[in-house]
């Protein structure tokens, strides 16, 4: 979403326009407003990651849910440790990014690694440990964050600005009423990682297949064959147009959301478009949504009425009820193994529609009873819990 601000400089002894911006920010809450310096300490990284060891970066984070994604095995340089002597329960670690989600590092990191690029913070008081990862995540505190950073090519936020940033502070009693609700939130986003990356090496006679590209994606080729196709749950899959020429990046009385493949993973809107164009492809809720290009799926069901971009496949259900479990199966570990087979390109690599209609789905996918993927992102969960509730 963009946003506009008008500010008087004449008064001003410089022109930062963190500072400015910061000065104009008002948080949706009536609680006082206290730098995080006063709330925590600073940890510092105190470990050396090796070539190969399995190192939690911000890049490991998926920012709609929050969850680890994968550790990466290419990490050198500091790290923090979660143990004893490093890291502990309750500390809240923020990647540079704005957009990027905090971890909070509970019993189930203990002897993880971690890379030196998050701010380690320590909450002085134990008790405001789930909040101060609550507000950083929310998506204000993500729009806090955001006028914090610096950088043309890629926005960061440095620990000096982040420690000077004002968060809201409740009583202590209105903290404890939301600490239960925003454990069950941040306990949802421990999700099953995916392996870090590999090598590995596989025999296969290409003579006779025009396939090979998939053959020699993975080591197991027979998942090709291991499920149903995908296009037989689908009723109907639109293509998605452009809708650069009559975008607006403000939302305006008529418009509906443009969901892109930074939507779907968890960013905020910044483009809409008016849903009467005969050249937009509608979204209606209960649609399964994936995306087209880059290497996860981000799958969701459709909640509200949008227009999709052409990085996002739109496909209708023969039976909505299943879209939850497709979209969870999709974005795990076997799902996102599955979509790497078909992956196509090198720069921005991208499935087709012949792709996903042959998408092997296992029988045992549609069986899972457990909790699926949250139909709303970590950040907005957490604004409508920490400012309406």
């Amino acid at each position: 979403m963009s946003s506009f601000l008008t500010v008087d400089l004449r008064g001003e002894a410089d022109w930062d326009p963190g500072r400015l911006v910061g000065s104009a920010f008002a948080w949706p809450a009536a609680a006082p407003v206290v730098p995080l310096r006063e709330l925590v300490t600073t940890v510092r990284a105190g470990s050396i990651a090796t070539a190969g060891s399995p190192v939690i970066t911000p890049a490991s984070l998926v920012a709609r849910t929050g969850a680890i994604r994968r550790r990466s095995t290419k990490y050198q340089g500091k790290a923090f440790t979660v143990g004893t002597r490093g890291l502990r329960r309750g500390d809240v670690l923020v990647p540079p990014s704005p957009s990027g989600p905090a971890v909070l590092v509970g019993d189930r990191l203990n002897g993880a690694l971690l890379s030196s690029r998050f701010i380690a913070l320590r909450p002085l008081d134990p008790m405001l440990s789930r909040w101060i990862w609550a507000v950083l995540n929310s998506r204000a505190g993500q729009a806090r964050r955001a006028s914090l950073a610096t950088g043309t090519t890629t926005a960061s936020v440095k620990m000096p600005d982040l420690l000077e940033m004002g968060v809201p502070l409740p009583p202590l009693v209105e903290v404890q009423r939301l600490d239960g609700v925003l454990a069950s939130i941040e306990a949802g986003t421990h999700r099953e990682e995916e392996p870090s990356e590999s090598t590995w090496w596989v025999t296969a006679d290409l003579r006779l297949r025009d396939d090979w590209g998939m053959m020699l994606a993975t080591p197991r080729p027979e998942l090709l064959e291991d499920g149903e196709p995908l296009g037989s749950f689908v009723r109907e899959m639109r293509p998605s147009r452009s809708t650069r020429s009559f975008e607006v990046p403000t939302e305006l009385p008529g418009t509906l959301p443009v969901v892109d493949v930074s939507v779907l993973g968890g960013r905020p809107t910044r483009r809409w478009a008016a849903p009467q164009s005969t050249a937009v492809t509608l979204i209606t809720p209960g649609d399964l949504l994936i995306s087209r290009v880059g290497e996860y799926s981000y799958a969701t069901v459709a909640q509200r009425p949008a227009v999709a971009d052409p990085g996002i496949f739109v496909l209708r259900l023969h039976d909505q009820s299943q879209g939850p479990v497709l979209a969870h199966f999709l974005n795990g570990r076997e799902g996102q193994t599955r979509r790497r087979m078909f992956l196509r390109g090198t720069t921005v690599p991208s499935l087709r529609r012949s792709d996903i209609e042959r998408f092997p789905i296992p029988s045992e996918a549609l069986e899972f009873e457990g909790d699926v993927d949250p139909d709303v992102g970590l950040a907005d969960q957490l604004e409508q819990v920490l400012w309406t509730a």
